[in-house]
């Protein structure tokens, strides 16, 4: 039985954390500046998450692969550096079935396999796969504080 842990992991604003599961993966980057991400929902409002410098941006994957990789890579860049919105599909859209990446960003993101890709404004809640599932993630000063049954991890630049 795994034993849940808890750790700090020190990132820059420069580096991305992978936490990797056996079935997906998860990749965090710091927000780096102040700034807003706006987030469409299916009511057809828009939200805004007001992010610190200390903040974390979160993409998770499905799949656990060197393509994920490039992609979470790709989708945090347009996240961060070009201001991408986040689009929240409605409930039982069938393209929340299809979607290879979701995210995440703020002060605090919980991990979930019992959620619905997609279908979430709430920005501290994240689908993941089911071994990263039931993690949380906490942006710090200097990093992140990971509590979960995380087996293995790597930071990298950006």
């Amino acid at each position: 039985m795994p034993v849940r842990q808890r750790r700090s992991i020190r990132i820059t604003g420069d580096e991305i954390l992978f936490l990797i599961g056996e079935s997906g993966e998860l990749g965090i980057l710091k927000a780096g500046e102040k700034k807003q991400i706006f987030i469409g929902t299916p009511d057809k409002e828009e939200i805004v998450a007001f992010l610190e410098p200390e903040d974390i941006i979160a993409v998770s994957a499905f799949e656990n692969s060197e393509k994920a990789e490039k992609g979470i890579r790709s989708m945090l860049y347009l996240l961060r550096e070009m201001n991408f919105p986040i689009t929240v599909l409605p409930e039982n859209h069938p393209t929340s079935r299809r979607l290879p990446m979701v995210v995440a960003a703020g002060d605090r993101i919980n991990l979930s396999c019992n959620i619905v890709p997609g279908t979430h404004p709430e920005q501290d809640i994240l689908c993941a796969c089911d071994d990263l599932s039931d993690t949380q993630i906490t942006a710090s000063k200097d990093g992140v504080e990971v509590e979960g049954t995380v087996k293995k991890f790597k930071v990298e630049k950006f």
